[in-house]
């Protein structure tokens, strides 16, 4: 008998169409490696609590990394974008992206952030997009239990603090 084996890929995070105007939005911000102010402290922690998630996260995506801009409920710093969630959330900058159950969506099922710490079962995001559209990073719950709906009162809220996340961002 054959054991039923565990996937092994996942699907990396895409390159988007106008990366390289993208990343120039991301640079000239200068964000990575500085602290978080208060006020998105506060947001981060709010999209944790709107869930009932382990974690809020704010992300900026860069060519290679996923940097942690605010975490509330871990210890998170950085991850490579190409496993990460918010990488894929910033390819569709007017969407939410929310999935249920991570062990069973083919797109990451065999992700390291599914298999290994921090164990994500579910995740929703929309993305941080600048005054001209652009999508510089993520703002998303995580949690290391699955979820089955989303209602539309959390994603209406989601993207409020969305955009009051990225007006911060753009302000800093």
């Amino acid at each position: 008998m054959v054991p039923k084996l565990k996937p092994i890929f996942h699907a990396l995070a895409p390159l988007l169409r106008g990366e390289k105007q993208r990343q120039a939005s991301v640079d000239k911000l200068g964000l990575t490696g500085k602290s978080a102010s208060p006020e998105l402290k506060a947001i981060v922690e709010e999209v944790a609590q709107l869930f009932g998630s382990n974690m809020g996260i704010a992300t900026l995506i860069d060519r290679q990394t996923q940097h942690i801009l605010a975490c509330h409920g871990g210890e998170l710093s950085s991850t490579p974008r190409d496993i990460s969630f918010c990488g894929h959330t910033i390819a569709n900058p007017h969407d939410v992206m929310c999935v249920f159950d991570a062990a069973h969506d083919p797109r990451f099922a065999g992700n390291p952030l599914v298999l290994g710490s921090p164990h994500i079962r579910f995740y929703v995001g929309v993305p941080l997009l600048t005054p001209e559209g652009e999508a510089l990073g993520a703002l998303c719950a995580i949690d290391q239990h699955p979820r089955a709906k989303l209602l539309p009162e959390q994603s209406k809220r989601l993207r409020e603090l969305g955009e009051r996340a990225a007006e911060l961002l753009a302000a800093a």
